[in-house]
């Protein structure tokens, strides 16, 4: 590593031997104690005024307010470390930020933080890296420097079961510092600063070395780290189908980014991506094209109408399939995949024999969700189905918008998401099988592969009439051993949208935007990316509604997806011939939520020909009957 600053005398040893520690005799036999200063309230401004930076004395006027300037640390401070562990309650990490745009950092807010190097090979070089929670000390509050500078501690947690001080060497304390993530009052993200450094600490301050006589030599040595500042970009891809079953469908999650070709041949072919993300699964989403539907829908919004409530107007439910009578005592049974305010009770006649009997797979007492999505060009397939066409799509900002503004006022409380609450009214309490809800740091690798099963690799023909009526969808299309990690080359790109859409498996629409980024990237020297990080299952059918008088309703449908929170890519591993080297990733926090989009026409039309279904069973079972 090339030195940045030599011998470079750190903010802390003035700090320690002015500000921090001081001896006092406690008994005749001179036995001396250290009484030592709470260096989280000591005044930022005051430290820095008195510390020397980059081997200068600090000087005020090197750090004006500028909009041109970004976030920057000035320095970081080993606070009286000792080799001593009973010693360990005075040590400290300290960071002094410069904060030239006058930005209204969150000082309350879990998701500021800094990412640090926890783990080195035989080598020296860092293995891991973790993010560690910056807890606010203070800032200059008024006058001419106001809010100009920021003190923060690094707060300690373990990391396979070590501290920072059970992996620092006594003799040359080192510390690797990629990135710091901060949030400004009203945003959603946090927002990470390239600041890459490694901060190696020798010495002591007064009082806390072997001889505890000895004046300060604490000296710090600060040397350039290689790190990689990623652009992140998002898109998703929905197919047609999924293995699971009519109203499912494979959902990808993919982001993509660029590397600089220097870093492929300094380091090898990329083989690994780690990734931190908080995962949760909406609840059900109504989508509707009636405007009077909607407004009544939306009073319920946010009440807890509870499993069946006759005094509320509105009901909704989807997946419906129902059995007639096929005699005297044999009732009707009412099956729903879904309901919300569906009276579900058991049904007698006057003779007390049971008419008709519902079940339901799963029913909600709350309605989360609510969107008024009209259509504007409407297909003329739809006009004999419904006077009301089916909603379109909802977009992406307006879906966001919706979970950051909703009011929680039920009471049940927040899911954990970084420091941030978001209401848990929003989400189910599990997501797919085989996946883990809430945080996830997961490590990809290049090898790794995973299968995006169609309906006819588990559904029969009989299935898909039975399912779709005379109008199933194309269910043939199948991905398996698909890569998660992939070099995007000239060839991906060639084709129509639909064919590079299908190729990729990115969203149609994000194909022009994808084909620019892979355009100005390659001419600037970079390679892209593409990570596909999640394969989920996305839910959406059409919906029964009380607005709606004929059986199926075609201007309301219901959804739900699964989410990504403050997704963020950590670090990146490559691999030259077997010898493997993390580089550290600054990547801000990005919100991964899609669209919900309607069924597709083809389900729909299917899904109103059930009685077409019904004649054509008819018919087989009297064919089967006379041939029998």
């Amino acid at each position: 590593m090339r030195t940045k600053l030599t011998k470079a005398l750190c903010l802390s040893l003035i700090v320690c031997i002015l500000l921090s520690v001081f001896m006092v005799t406690v008994s005749a036999a001179t036995v001396k104690k250290e009484v030592v200063t709470d260096f989280s309230k000591t005044n930022v401004l005051d430290d820095l005024e008195s510390s020397t930076v980059n081997g200068q004395l600090f000087d005020i006027t090197d750090y004006p307010y500028s909009a041109q300037r970004n976030i920057q640390l000035i320095t970081m401070v080993e606070y009286c470390y000792s080799f001593e562990s009973s010693n360990l309650d005075y040590y400290g990490l300290y960071l002094y930020i410069y904060n030239p745009r006058n930005l209204d950092i969150d000082t309350s807010n879990g998701a500021n933080k800094v990412q640090m190097a926890t783990a080195y090979d035989s080598q020296g070089n860092p293995t891991r890296y973790d993010k560690f929670t910056l807890q606010f000390c203070n800032t200059v509050e008024s006058g001419n420097y106001k809010h100009l500078f920021y003190k923060f501690k690094v707060v300690e947690k373990k990391i396979n079961d070590t501290t920072f001080y059970d992996r620092v060497n006594s003799n040359a304390r080192r510390y690797d510092i990629t990135g710091i993530e901060l949030k400004t009052k009203g945003a959603n993200n946090a927002i990470e600063y390239k600041v890459g450094g490694t901060y190696i600490f020798s010495g002591y301050a007064k009082g806390f070395g072997p001889d505890k006589e000895a004046e300060s030599n604490l000296n710090c040595v600060v040397e350039e780290l290689e790190t990689l500042e990623l652009s992140v970009h998002h898109t998703n891809y929905r197919t047609g189908v999924s293995s699971k079953g009519q109203d499912y469908y494979n959902e990808v999650n993919t982001v993509y980014f660029s590397v600089p070709v220097r870093v492929f041949e300094q380091y090898g072919n990329l083989q690994k991506i780690r990734a931190e993300w908080w995962e949760y699964k909406t609840k059900m989403a109504a989508i509707t094209s009636d405007q009077d539907f909607y407004n009544q829908l939306l009073q319920y919004v946010g009440t807890d109408v509870g499993e069946y409530d006759s005094n509320v107007p509105v009901y909704i439910y989807s997946g419906y399939e129902g059995r007639s009578s096929t005699g005297i005592g044999i009732p009707t049974y009412h099956d729903y995949h879904w309901v919300y305010n569906k009276d579900l009770s058991t049904k007698k006649n006057g003779l007390g024999i049971t008419t008709e009997v519902c079940d339901t797979d799963l029913q909600s007492t709350i309605m989360p969700y609510a969107f008024y999505a009209p259509v504007t060009d409407v297909d003329g397939v739809f006009d004999f189905l419904s006077s009301d066409p089916v909603a379109e799509s909802v977009s992406i900002s307006v879906v966001r918008y919706w979970i950051y503004n909703y009011s929680n006022s039920l009471g049940h409380g927040y899911v954990d998401c970084n420091g941030r609450q978001l209401s848990k009214d929003l989400f189910e309490d599990s997501v797919d099988s085989g996946r883990t809800m809430g945080y996830n740091d997961k490590t990809i690798d290049m090898g790794d592969t995973f299968d995006l099963l169609s309906y006819d690799s588990n559904h029969s023909w009989w299935d898909k009439l039975w399912d779709y009526g005379f109008s199933w969808p194309t269910t043939d299309e199948q991905h398996k051993g698909v890569k998660p990690i992939h070099i995007l080359e000239a060839g991906d790109l060639v084709g129509t949208n639909s064919t590079i859409s299908q190729r990729l498996l990115v969203k149609e629409d994000d194909v022009a935007a994808l084909k620019s980024f892979y355009m100005s990237e390659t001419a600037k020297g970079n390679k892209v990316v593409v990570f596909r990080f999640a394969s989920t299952e996305y839910y959406c059918a059409p919906a029964f509604t009380s607005a709606g008088s004929n059986m199926v309703s075609c201007d309301t449908y219901v959804a739900q997806q699964t989410v990504f929170f403050d997704f963020d890519i950590i670090e990146l591993t490559f691999n030259n011939d077997g010898e493997y080297r993390v580089i550290p990733v600054v990547s801000s926090p990005i919100d991964i939520v899609n669209e919900f989009q309607p069924p597709p026409e083809e389900e729909l039309f299917g899904n109103t020909s059930a009685f077409w279904m019904i004649v054509i069973a008819i018919i087989m079972l009297v064919i089967i009957i006379i041939i029998g």
